[in-house]
């Protein structure tokens, strides 16, 4: 299948060939499908013109049309939940080592982000409704607010 699309104020034309793979074939676990996109941006930086290749592999399998869309939206992992980890969790600054320590502190991250948004999400404060708003609301009153998050029976910002 064939796209040309604006994309970032540039033309790109896209192309995807999609074809049946095992796991076996990848060597990767509960691949149902692969393809090939390549990928031509015009750009007008750039002197000469540049190809792009690129190989996808899928634990579904799915439509051409979902795969290239898959394709264009996996951007909002990196702008959503990496963001949050490496900026204001700051993961990457974290000097762990010990890899059961670091797999700990990992899943602790993500789970706090997860609070943070259904907080955010509820916050009657627009301006405090970020991931460092969360945090200082948290640290409020000498972080007895985080403790009473995590014993606390029912939590009234909490979805049913």
């Amino acid at each position: 299948m064939q796209q040309v699309e604006l994309n970032r104020s540039r033309v790109e034309a896209r192309c995807l060939q999609r074809f049946a793979m095992t796991a076996e074939q990848a060597c990767f676990p509960a691949v149902e499908q692969a393809a090939r996109l390549t990928r031509f941006v015009d750009r007008k930086d750039l002197k000469e013109e540049k190809v792009e290749l690129e190989w996808l592999i899928s634990s579904r399998s799915m439509p051409t049309e979902q795969m290239l869309k898959a394709d264009r939206d996996y951007w909002g992992i990196e702008n959503g939940l990496h963001l949050r980890l490496d900026v204001t969790a700051g993961e990457d600054r974290s000097r762990v080592r010990n890899p059961t320590s670091a797999l700990n502190l990992a899943m602790i991250r993500r789970a706090t982000i997860s609070l943070a948004v259904h907080w955010i999400q509820r916050c009657r404060n627009k301006r405090q409704a970020t991931l460092r708003g969360f945090y200082d609301f948290m640290a409020g009153k000498n972080t007895k607010k985080a403790f009473s998050l995590v014993t606390v029976c029912k939590s009234s910002w909490l979805p049913p």
